[in-house]
């Protein structure tokens, strides 16, 4: 099952990246085929390092890109009336900056954020991102519904 469930996640990854070079390139077949080719011997180079430098390597980048992916796959649940594109913004803004010193954390050079990220909640535990994302959705809706209901704005769907 787990090797299964790698080849579905290499072979998903693969053709995602090959497909969106591809339409970077004017839906160039040849631009597809070089992408899969490079991915695929990327895949097979780093697949010969042991899985702990893998994650060692992989946890920084995870680190920041995880907040704003589970950040946007939420905005994109939520009904459209409460994520408008300045909400999808803001939001996403947020997240990123609060994101950083776990990126940094995992690179081992937060140490110098302790004295800002000790007054984050749930900083400790790597989601020092969630609260200041929550909070900042709560406003710019508050702020879009009631100090501006004049502004039409289109909504991010």
């Amino acid at each position: 099952m787990v090797a299964l469930a790698c080849f579905t996640t290499g072979a998903g990854i693969v053709t995602g990246a090959a497909d969106y070079v591809k339409g970077i390139f004017k839906e160039s077949q040849k631009a597809y085929i070089i992408t899969a080719f490079i991915s695929c011997v990327l895949g097979v180079l780093i697949g010969h390092f042991e899985v702990s430098f893998i994650i060692k390597v992989a946890v920084p980048a995870l680190m920041f890109i995880y907040p704003i992916t589970i950040i946007l796959i939420l905005l994109n649940v939520v009904s459209n009336r409460w994520t408008s594109s300045t909400v999808f913004r803001g939001v996403v803004l947020v997240t990123f900056l609060f994101s950083i010193p776990d990126f940094l954390g995992a690179l081992n050079l937060g140490d110098f954020l302790k004295p800002i990220t000790q007054w984050i909640p749930l900083s400790s535990q790597s989601l020092g991102w969630v609260i200041p994302a929550v909070l900042t959705f709560i406003l710019l809706n508050i702020f879009k519904l009631k100090l501006a209901p004049n502004i039409i704005e289109p909504s991010v769907s």
